[in-house]
């Protein structure tokens, strides 16, 4: 599959959100910790790129809550909060969530409690979501930064779908997603394409990234 046809995308993208604004030459004293928001098509590999991010204190993590079962080796309330789907629409109701959608028949969804004591630990927040949940987060909290982490080409999210053991029907509906989720690159801060085979490369481009976000003047604390 790889190969004839393949599309690369550019290493490095800034949206037009970032584009307004300068990174400082000073760092800010005791700056108030960012909320990135990290999303990208499924299979693009972000699990992988967080679990490295997170791999010091650098960061802390907010545990989203999701109605699918737990995959090999993934563990409630670390990895995810897996809940049945009648506690989740209770969440719901309950105005319990920041974000919640709906992806590849499943739902998932941002805790408010999570998200606030992540941000009460005084490091800045990386929140893995889908496409339609960053934009969500985007909608009603403004100081969020979008970071959207894209494949070199779709043929790279096909082939970690079939190391995954997915079903040919489930790939073909996820690279339509995949597709569209792509056309919705503009709404981010920023793009930054995860290198097939070089996971330090890109942990160190989106590093980069959230140290200038870090030092971007008058930017204002995270309100949940």
């Amino acid at each position: 599959m790889r190969g004839r046809g393949r599309r690369l995308l550019p290493r490095v993208l800034v949206g037009p959100r970032t584009a307004r604004f300068g990174v400082g030459r000073a760092a800010v004293s005791n700056p108030p910790p960012l909320l990135v928001v990290i999303a990208g098509p499924s299979g693009v590999g972000k699990d992988a790129l967080m679990s490295a991010l997170l791999a010091s204190d650098e960061f802390a993590r907010p545990v989203t809550m999701t109605t699918r079962p737990p995959r090999p080796g993934e563990v409630d309330g670390v990895h995810y909060l897996f809940v049945s789907s009648e506690a989740f629409e209770a969440a719901i109701r309950s105005g319990e969530l920041v974000e919640h959608a709906e992806v590849h028949g499943r739902l998932y969804g941002t805790p408010r409690a999570q998200l606030r004591a992540a941000l009460g630990s005084g490091r800045d927040v990386l929140l893995q979501v889908d496409v339609q949940g960053a934009i969500a987060i985007r909608e009603s909290i403004a100081e969020a930064r979008l970071l959207f982490i894209a494949p070199e080409s779709l043929d790279q999210i096909e082939q970690r779908l079939r190391e995954r053991g997915t079903d040919s029907g489930e790939i073909a509906r996820r690279l339509a997603s995949a597709r569209a989720e792509l056309e919705q690159q503009a709404a981010f801060d920023a793009v930054i394409v995860n290198v097939e085979g070089d996971l330090d490369v890109t942990v160190a481009r989106v590093r980069a990234w959230v140290a200038g976000e870090r030092a971007r003047p008058g930017r204002r604390a995270v309100e949940v």
